[in-house]
């Protein structure tokens, strides 16, 4: 546990007491004027007082006036009626304040003196970062109350202790919030006893309370003031005692101060749970969603539900997790890709179809050039069920490649040029591709016959009428590889249909669309078919004008750009390179692929504040995009931007790891499901089995495990929190960071490795840290990697270490890495 979830150490003690009889004042003060050092009396007349929230303050105030007293002890007295009255105690520790009570009512008794073995060390416990602050710990509590009268009832009749059972359901619902199996947690009775609870999901509910029973009766007695990170108390009310001539019963006043980081216990009247917390370690929201699930969980318990199938959300969260996961139910044709494309070239032929730098097609010469590729390749005997690959430069030839390959009945394998020749290699003997289309001869041998744009002249431009089945795969992209090789992704035509009349649901019609990243990128097909299907023009940009501003420039004023589809990095370039003018004319703007910033929300509302901003979220293998929301003014100021809600037709969960749905504020694995989620990894039957799961909701349909850890805000809004795996992305490329391991390691000289993305001022770097066992050059280093890596997952710098440090479990210490100062930073 950390140090800022442990109670107070060293804030004075204070207890609280109902005390039967009159309070004979003149007799207290001369007592506790004969006490030196002296200890102060403060009198109040709480007659006609009755709220205890009232009490509480009071306890509040005499707690930090003894923060500045040098005396003992402070005692404060309230008189309710001619014969009862409230006592508290204030000591400073470790005098406990039951010693003093008990020496205020027992004429002749010595002073109490606290020794040494009075102090007792904190019981922590491990609490999941979804319920602390990251505060520090303040002394003041606040109470949260619940209604729970039927549990209690049920509690009675089944006559299980309730300390076991609220035990029990506090343990579990800790784990349900991401927490350890097994918590550690004080029984703050009469004689307070540390416990240790497990949560076995093989059980039932009744057996999971019987064995919290047994573990409450062989608890371990502890210190009566012993503090605690997690306790559970009997109720406000404790036993009454005999004190002299006094009737004593001990209270715990709601509002008061905070003995313990979290207490739960019943309220006084027995029908209600109550929430006792530290100020400074928790959120009043956060507590108070926790105290409202606590008698779901108990009812699921005592009503013998399995184990494993108690979640944590209560009934309303259920109802707002179903209504938030699912996006609107629009009706999409069942059609193939090309076919709508197909559609715009006879509805509008002469309208602009692609633009790329001087080369301009129309409607009517983009599907005849496809045409002839798909004749050309129909010739080779390739059709359905075959794979083309293609080198996917920034042209509008790549874009004739792709429909062409589409109205053949197969599906594309797009390539960067710039891959590194053994990784082209590689994607082409992985994915099987019968012919490779090039825009010129590679420079590397391939091992597939190569086509060439003059192999297409003078074929019929016709459409070659291949029966495609919307079921058929339309293309497979590689993306980084756990396992040190990349892996490709298979996307049926109906998932990208499905997609692209998703945001035509979600935005103003596409005009004339700037598609910023490269083609062999998913979110390049996002933006490029939702403009070619709803004919508006794709504008694509050169290599140059990608990557040099000026170029940029040149061509955001000559292209009337009224959409921009980009990285959230790439799209902060657009706005600081253009001007007013080329700014109003943005209608929408579309981002994804990494973390949009606040920064960059902020400049666009600034400059395009009639230009719906739009935050996409969607892996590969659910077709570019599947939760998008759209930024507004607030977003700016807040610490992370949302990823929204589920587009049309597609669904979106945040579960644990037992696909059970985890509450709002609660982070979890998100997955995703609908008409878009693709086939599954091409030629990998055994990883598409562990990714594309069945989905415990709908029968019969399929769930993507997406790796991102997630959670739903109060408000119904997705947020990504990062990966629960070894993969990150890093300007919009998603890398698995075993695949970069895996290329270093591939150098002799490399003993060890491993590689991190680092949060550092200047922004993102993937940082390689290595072991050597001789020395190498890093120049060296970075021409093996060369070798098999493209640019985006090369690490931008290599620290060399003697060592990597390690955990005393033997795993390598990331969290020493991320600190560590390294060279260059």
């Amino acid at each position: 546990m950390s140090d800022n979830t442990r109670p107070v150490a060293d804030s004075p003690l204070a207890d609280a007491w109902l005390v039967g009889g009159p309070a004979d004042v003149p007799a207290l003060r001369t007592r506790l004027a004969a006490q030196r050092p002296q200890v102060t009396l403060t009198v109040h007349d709480l007659t006609g007082v009755a709220d205890e929230s009232a009490w509480g303050e009071l306890v509040r105030e005499e707690v930090a006036a003894a923060r500045a007293d040098t005396g003992h002890a402070r005692v404060l007295l309230g008189r309710l009626t001619e014969k009862r009255f409230l006592l508290v105690v204030v000591t400073a520790a470790p005098l406990p304040p039951a010693a003093v009570m008990r020496w205020l009512f027992t004429p002749g008794s010595p002073f109490p003196r606290a020794g040494a073995g009075d102090v007792a060390a904190p019981l922590a416990a491990e609490l999941p970062a979804a319920l602390r602050s990251g505060g520090s710990p303040s002394g003041v509590a606040a109470t949260v109350h619940i209604p729970a009268g039927p549990v209690a009832d049920r509690l009675r009749a089944a006559g299980m202790p309730a300390e076991a059972a609220r035990a029990a359901a506090v343990n579990l619902l800790l784990a349900r919030y991401g927490g350890p199996e097994e918590s550690r947690l004080l029984l703050a009775g009469a004689d307070p006893a540390a416990v240790s609870l497990r949560v076995d999901e093989t059980l039932k509910g009744t057996a999971l309370l019987r064995r919290a029973e047994r573990a409450v009766d062989a608890g371990t007695p502890v210190p009566a003031q012993t503090r605690a990170t997690l306790a559970v108390a009997p109720g406000g009310r404790l036993g009454a005692q005999r004190v002299g001539d006094r009737t004593v019963a001990g209270v715990r006043l709601p509002d008061a101060v905070a003995r313990h980081g979290l207490l739960v216990l019943l309220d006084p009247d027995g029908d209600g749970l109550r929430v006792d917390y530290d100020t400074g370690l928790f959120e009043p929201d956060a507590v108070a969603a926790f105290a409202a699930r606590l008698p779901g969980v108990l009812q699921a318990l005592l009503g013998d539900t399995p184990v494993h199938d108690i979640d944590a959300p209560t009934g309303a969260e259920r109802a707002a997790l179903q209504a938030w996961s699912r996006g609107p139910a629009r009706p999409v044709e069942e059609v193939c890709l090309h076919t709508l494309v197909e559609r715009c070239a006879r509805r509008t032929p002469d309208a602009v179809a692609v633009v790329c730098g001087d080369t301009e097609l129309t409607y009517r010469e983009l599907d005849f050039a496809a045409n002839r590729v798909a004749h050309r390749l129909r010739a080779e005997g390739i059709g359905p069920g075959r794979l083309v690959a293609l080198l996917t430069e920034r042209a509008a030839q790549s874009v004739v490649a792709m429909l062409g390959v589409l109205k053949s009945g197969a599906a594309y394998v797009p390539i960067e040029p710039t891959y590194p020749a053994e990784r082209i290699r590689h994607i082409l003997r992985d994915a099987g591709a019968d012919a490779l289309l090039a825009p010129r001869p590679p420079e590397a041998d391939v091992p597939v016959p190569v086509l060439l744009p003059a192999d297409m002249e003078g074929l019929p431009g016709h459409c070659p009428g291949v029966r495609v089945s919307p079921d058929d795969t339309a293309y497979v992209i590689y993306t980084s590889g756990s396992t040190g090789v990349p892996k490709g992704i298979a996307v049926h035509h109906g998932a990208i249909v499905a997609s692209t009349a998703a945001r035509a649901a979600a935005g103003p019609a596409p005009g004339r669309d700037l598609v910023l990243p490269p083609l062999c990128f998913d979110g390049a097909a996002g933006g490029m078919y939702w403009a070619l299907t709803g004919g508006g023009t794709v504008v694509l940009p050169t290599e140059k004008e990608a990557h040099d501003p000026i170029a940029l420039l040149r061509l955001l004023e000559r292209a009337d750009i009224t959409h921009v589809h980009a990285v959230p990095s790439h799209y902060r370039i657009v706005l600081q390179v253009a001007d007013a003018t080329v700014l109003s004319r943005f209608a929408m703007v579309a981002v994804g692929g990494e973390q949009l910033t606040p920064e960059t929300v902020a400049e666009h509302l600034r400059h395009c504040p009639d230009a719906p901003l739009f935050n996409d979220y969607g892996p590969t293998e659910c077709a570019v995009w599947a939760t998008t929301h759209r930024c507004g003014p607030a977003e700016p100021a807040g610490a992370g931007i949302p990823i929204g809600r589920p587009v049309p037709n597609y669904r979106a969960y945040v579960l644990d790891a037992r696909l059970r749905p985890v509450p709002p504020g609660v982070p979890g694995e998100i997955y995703l499901g609908g008409p878009a989620v693709a086939h599954g990894y091409h030629r990998r039957p055994a990883l598409t089995a562990e990714r594309f799961l069945p989905d415990p909701f709908e029968a019969g349909r399929r769930l993507y495990r997406t790796g991102d850890r997630g959670l739903w805000s109060p408000g119904g809004r997705l947020h990504i929190l990062g990966r629960v795996d070894h993969q990150v992305k890093v300007r919009g490329f998603r890398i698995e960071l075993g695949e970069v391991e895996a290329a270093l390691r591939r150098h002799p000289a490399v003993a060890d490795c491993t590689v991190l993305l680092r949060q550092e001022k200047a922004g993102e770097r993937l940082v390689a840290f290595v072991a050597l066992d001789t020395e190498v050059a890093d120049a060296e280093l970075r021409r093996k990697i060369a070798e098999t890596l493209p640019d985006a997952m090369r690490p931008d710098h290599i620290e060399v270490l003697p060592a990597l440090p390690r955990t005393a479990g033997g795993k390598v210490d990331a969290l020493a890495l991320r600190s560590m100062a390294i060279a260059g930073r």
